[in-house]
């Protein structure tokens, strides 16, 4: 091997060890930032195993777990939680379809909340924020993930839910919280 293809394999090696090294101390900064990040949060568990401030607990609770479930599944905060989630009820399509998510997510019976959030169905194929309420793009899309977390069968209850959307898709292709509402980012990602 000549002096030149020495080299050129010497230059390679330091490069690729100049990289891995850059790689490492990037994915260690993140660790550092995750680790940070999930000790601030677990910190603000409330002492009944609830996340949040009385008025959104049950939508506080959620978000954190699913974040758990993301990163800590087995955390004795992950666990508490489900525990405080799985003992609440609520009738509001969104902190039902929320709460089926996690739940379902944790391997928790939700037959019960999946009947309460069918009979909140309005008679256009939407949900609204419960029973009573005129149907929402925002709590329909919500119906909508919850069904699908638990791979619910029944089709034409999916299909109708989804013409009900499409139905009310603005003109410009995006969507807004309710019929006739511009649209915006959120809710259009959303759905």
């Amino acid at each position: 091997m000549n002096k030149e293809n020495k080299s050129k394999i010497i230059l390679n090696i330091l490069l690729s060890l100049f990289i891995l090294g850059l790689f490492s101390t990037y994915s260690f900064a993140n660790a550092i930032s995750i680790t940070n990040g999930l000790s601030w949060l677990t910190s603000t568990q409330n002492s009944d195993g609830s996340f949040g401030i009385t008025g959104t607990t049950v939508l506080d609770t959620t978000n954190v777990l699913d974040t758990l479930k993301l990163l800590q599944p087995t955390s004795t905060s992950y666990l508490t939680g489900v525990t405080w989630l799985s003992s609440q009820s609520v009738t509001s399509t969104d902190f039902l379809a929320r709460q089926i998510i996690s739940l379902s997510s944790a391997g928790i019976g939700i037959t019960a909340d999946l009947t309460n959030l069918i009979s909140n169905e309005n008679t256009d194929n939407g949900w609204g924020g419960d029973l009573s309420s005129t149907s929402m793009i925002i709590d329909t899309a919500l119906a909508l993930d919850a069904l699908n977390a638990v791979n619910y069968a029944n089709q034409n209850l999916i299909s109708n839910a989804l013409l009900y959307l499409v139905t009310n898709q603005n003109s410009d292709g995006g969507w807004g919280f309710y019929a006739g509402d511009d649209s915006n980012v959120y809710m259009t990602a959303m759905v």
